[in-house]
């Protein structure tokens, strides 16, 4: 048998992404019957982009001009990150990704918004996650815990145009851990016996 020209296998059309994903905050996973609960943040447009990136030292040793496995890098750290552009615009929203506070309304038919002074552990939300669903119809779920939107707020509003704004939650490490040189990022595949 020769090399194939394609990766396409019988399990290809199960395990495809399909659709854009949900952003929800605080989801957990609750026994025995309740299973997954927590809050879609809201409506996206465009999309969902998760990222991770691992931070590498590069270790030079004399004598060596290749790199050597398992010494030339080193993981020295790692960042992750959920960013999408939402199309809808909440008192949650405006609360979880831009910081404000409730202050005093001039107007009592609206509830006035204003920044904090200072970002406080409050404004770290328990976690974000993103839910995909994949061909099969079962969902794939990346967990960031202690997640922080810092992300710009930037309306543009045009006639006849869908108005968005970006989101970009990242992920930061539990100051309780042992070690501070991971995160806690979990990712949920589904058996494949299920």
């Amino acid at each position: 048998m020769g090399l194939k020209k394609h990766g396409i296998t019988s399990e290809t059309i199960k395990n495809m992404i399909l659709g854009a994903g949900v952003i929800y905050k605080n989801l957990k996973y609750e026994k025995p019957s309740n299973g997954w609960t927590g809050t879609p943040l809201g409506a996206t447009s465009g999309g969902l982009k998760f990222n991770y990136e691992a931070q590498w030292l590069d270790v030079e040793v004399d004598g060596a001009t290749v790199l050597i496995k398992g010494v030339s890098k080193q993981k020295v750290g790692e960042s992750a990150t959920l960013e999408g552009q939402m199309t809808e615009l909440t008192e949650d929203i405006l609360v979880s990704a831009l910081h404000l506070v409730k202050s005093t309304s001039e107007d009592t038919t609206y509830v006035k918004y204003v920044a904090k002074e200072n970002i406080t552990e409050a404004d770290y939300l328990e976690n974000v996650a993103y839910v995909g669903t994949l061909s099969s119809g079962k969902n794939v779920i990346i967990i960031l815990p202690n997640a922080l939107c810092t992300e710009a707020f930037e309306l543009e509003t045009k006639n006849a145009e869908q108005t968005t704004f970006a989101v970009k939650f990242e992920c930061t490490a539990d100051l309780e851990n042992d070690s501070l040189n991971k995160l806690d990022i979990a990712i949920y595949y589904p058996n494949a016996v299920v």
